[in-house]
């Protein structure tokens, strides 16, 4: 099981290393963009290769986060309960999450192949085959369902299941 867990945790730090990768490029092409602007000129892709990328960041960032605590949480009532509440509230709910982010990917998955077998196209002028964009917001959603995975495992059988504070500078602890 262990193995299994390292694993997931290997495949999140590759899809955050992709999201990350994607900000820079994200980051590259509006400068682009805006660089062209101050020309008079404008180029179409990077407005559409700007929003794939964002897509694609959130879907891949989406897992990372929950791995390490930084997504938004409300802990109205989970402060208020005893630990051992908290702890199977906090399974339940990953047991929710893990159905409807399943129904996502399904419906990503579906979405997905069906833009590759039919060679469905951007209508922009860059005529994109959408497969692409949308493979990297699969991936990105199948992670965030191992994540969910792998922190139900961990917070039942009593191991750390979050990650709080792990890309903090050295000078910060």
């Amino acid at each position: 099981m262990t193995r299994f867990l390292l694993l997931i945790d290997r495949m999140s730090r590759l899809a955050e290393l992709a999201a990350v990768a994607l900000i820079f490029g994200y980051c590259i092409l509006m400068l682009t963009e805006v660089v062209a602007r101050a020309q008079a000129q404008s180029f179409s892709f990077t407005w559409e290769y700007s929003q794939y990328a964002m897509a694609a960041i959130f879907a891949l960032a989406s897992g990372p986060a929950i791995r390490t605590a930084v997504h938004v949480r409300i802990t109205v009532v989970t402060e208020k309960l005893p630990a051992g509440a908290t702890k199977w509230l906090d399974v339940l709910a990953n047991l929710a999450a893990l159905l409807i982010v399943a129904v996502v990917v399904f419906a990503m998955w579906t979405k997905t192949s069906a833009s590759f077998e039919r060679n469905i196209l951007a209508t922009s002028v860059s005529k994109t085959p959408l497969w692409i964009p949308q493979l990297f917001v699969l991936w990105g959603f199948a992670q965030l369902w191992l994540d969910l995975l792998a922190r139900l495992i961990r917070r039942s059988t009593d191991r750390t299941y979050e990650w709080r504070d792990a890309d903090k500078e050295q000078a910060d602890v």
